[in-house]
């Protein structure tokens, strides 16, 4: 985007040059006449002795006014030329989607010296400065990411591990009620009865907890006669 807008540039500089080429003709062809007009009132014998006469002092006029207007019209149209370069510079940048960030949203469009400033104060800080904040953003967020991705193979670490520990749980109870019927219907009954007491030593702390509770009324603290 700004290397599209330092084309533009280059292209109002260019006008600019044109411009300012063109001044100097219109300058020098105003000066010619202005010494020519200096004779205007000389007769014919007077432009003769200066090594003249009136049909060429009045083509020299003639060309004089005509490289004159030239270079007035030439200079017109490179700075409306230079101005469009410059418009169109400034109208790649504000109507990107960095336009903020660059600091480029005003619709009034800088003379070219000043566009010239602004374009090389975007690439030379803003932009470095943005790509700055993005790549901290950016370390940021892997960092979270990381984080979260180690958290994750923790918690698979842990879940494996207790699966694992299942399994062997289950094959060591399998191989107990192959080798050991008996000792594996004692543990089986034991762990059942633990089980049961757990339970039946919950349903008493909630039934306390239920027992003990105070009444609505209570709870809504004493109420006051009229």
């Amino acid at each position: 985007m700004l290397d599209q807008a330092d084309k533009h540039l280059a292209v109002a500089r260019t006008e600019q040059a044109r411009e300012t080429a063109a001044a100097k003709v219109a300058a020098t062809a105003d000066e010619h006449l202005r010494v020519l007009s200096l004779s205007d009132d000389k007769s014919c014998l007077a432009l003769r002795l200066s090594g003249t006469s009136l049909k060429e002092h009045k083509e020299l006029k003639k060309q004089a006014e005509a490289d004159r207007a030239a270079g007035w019209r030439e200079g017109i149209d490179a700075r409306m030329a230079a101005r469009r370069a410059a418009a169109d510079a400034w109208k790649t940048v504000r109507e990107s989607p960095y336009a903020s960030v660059l600091d480029a949203t005003e619709h009034r469009v800088p003379d070219v010296d000043t566009l010239a400033a602004r374009l090389t104060e975007m690439c030379q800080t803003k932009v470095p400065a943005r790509a700055q904040q993005k790549d901290a953003g950016d370390q940021k967020r892997l960092a979270r990411f990381n984080a979260t991705a180690t958290a994750a193979r923790e918690a698979a670490s842990m879940y494996q591990s207790a699966a694992d520990d299942a399994r062997t749980e289950r094959a060591l109870r399998g191989r107990i009620a192959q080798q050991h019927p008996e000792l594996h219907r004692a543990e089986t009954r034991a762990r059942t009865e633990v089980q049961r007491a757990q339970q039946a030593q919950a349903a008493r702390i909630e039934q306390q907890n239920r027992r003990y509770e105070p009444p609505a009324a209570s709870r809504s603290g004493p109420k006051l006669g009229r």
